[in-house]
């Protein structure tokens, strides 16, 4: 059978040669390849066209697949990660949402066999980042939709090639009892009131289509999971470990530039033998809090994966930017794949919620007894 690592060590090489010929355009041929393998489905039950991949699992492809494609890696953790959010289904769900939870994920993998690409839109302009800050709202609509959305959000990855943005925005408890601050919802695309604008022109992820996406009472497909699912939950903290394994792999894939052929400098060979330790380090230390990962985990993994997707996005950045200057002048120009690795690793995952707001929140969330698990 047919594993979803043997099948990304498959497509890698294709991913890789389409990148390097056209590292600006989205990559459609790409994504396509990982729906129709079954990797963005692998979270999914087998009878539902998924392996059951676990976290773990999933930050070791996305870091994989972002040495070949940081952009690629990007537009696939969305729907990745929703997969999993998804496939904790019904056992995490109240009793009386458990029917329609397995139904919704029925429906989802349903898309994914059909390549629909799912994208997240969640984030706003001041927002930093926080839940809280959100100003998109969702009120119930009179013309048979549940709800309809309304406001604006920035970094839409895949932008005007994806089918279903999935949504944060605020609602209130007279129109969906038991709601939280925010909660997800489902919006077509193609949906009327929505608004895909063309304004991406990001540093780095430049092939990642994050347009600005504005709702003006766009009919939502569904909320995802139950009232109140992301306080109950808690399913950002996979979104955390995934992003951080993009710049993971960024690093990944300038240390084995850098490194290839072996250096004749024993000086170049020991700053890559130290380059080397951090890395794995690091990718020992997201493995470790991508497995710790349970649905309603509690506050202290919620702040362990918080320190962990800071720590590893800031080292593994500043990572890349030293082995970068190690790398010599052949590097020096934009076409290089190393600079481009670079600039992709500062851009976008980073900044998923924004270095400044997280480091704020380990202030805010800070204490010694989260170390006692």
């Amino acid at each position: 059978m047919t594993t979803p690592a043997s099948a990304l060590r498959d497509l890698l090489p294709g991913i890789g040669d389409r990148e390097r010929a056209d590292p600006e355009t989205y990559p459609e041929a790409s994504i396509r390849a990982l729906y129709e393998a079954g990797i963005v489905a692998g979270p999914f039950p087998e009878h539902l066209g998924g392996s059951a991949m676990d976290l773990a699992e999933a930050v070791t492809t996305i870091e994989t697949l972002a040495t070949a494609s940081p952009s690629c890696a990007l537009i696939a953790a969305m729907p990745l990660g929703l997969a999993l959010v998804l496939a904790l289904g019904p056992d995490a769900a109240p009793e009386m949402h458990r029917d329609s939870c397995a139904s919704q994920l029925e429906r989802i993998a349903a898309d994914y066999r059909q390549r629909r690409v799912y994208a997240a839109c969640n984030s706003e302009k001041g927002a930093g980042g926080s839940l809280a800050a959100t100003r998109t709202v969702a009120t119930r609509s009179p013309a048979g939709a549940p709800f309809e959305l309304s406001g604006e959000k920035i970094l839409a990855s895949a932008g005007r090639f994806a089918s279903v943005f999935f949504s944060t925005a605020k609602v209130s408890q007279e129109d969906l009892a038991g709601a939280g601050v925010v909660e997800f919802f489902l919006v077509d695309a193609s949906a009327p009131g929505v608004e895909v604008l063309d304004d991406w022109d990001g540093f780095g992820m430049r092939a990642t289509e994050s347009h600005t996406v504005r709702y003006t009472g766009a009919p939502s497909r569904e909320i995802v999971g139950f009232p109140d699912f992301i306080e109950r939950v808690q399913p950002l903290q996979t979104w955390f470990c995934l992003f951080a394994a993009i710049p993971l792999g960024c690093a990944r894939a300038i240390l084995r530039a850098t490194g290839t052929p072996t250096p004749q400098s024993p000086a170049l060979r020991l700053r890559l033998a130290e380059a080397t330790m951090r890395f794995e380090a690091m990718r020992a230390y997201l493995l470790e809090t991508a497995r710790a990962f349970r649905p309603s985990a509690g506050p202290g993994y919620a702040a362990r994966a918080l320190r962990t997707k800071t720590y590893v996005a800031q080292e593994a950045t500043k990572l890349c930017a030293e082995l970068f200057a190690l790398s010599g002048g052949r590097n020096y120009r934009r076409e290089s794949p190393v600079a481009r690795a670079l600039a992709d690793s500062f851009a976008g995952t980073s900044l998923r919620p924004p270095l400044a707001l997280a480091l704020d929140g380990l202030v805010e969330q800070f204490s010694v007894a989260d170390l006692a698990d």
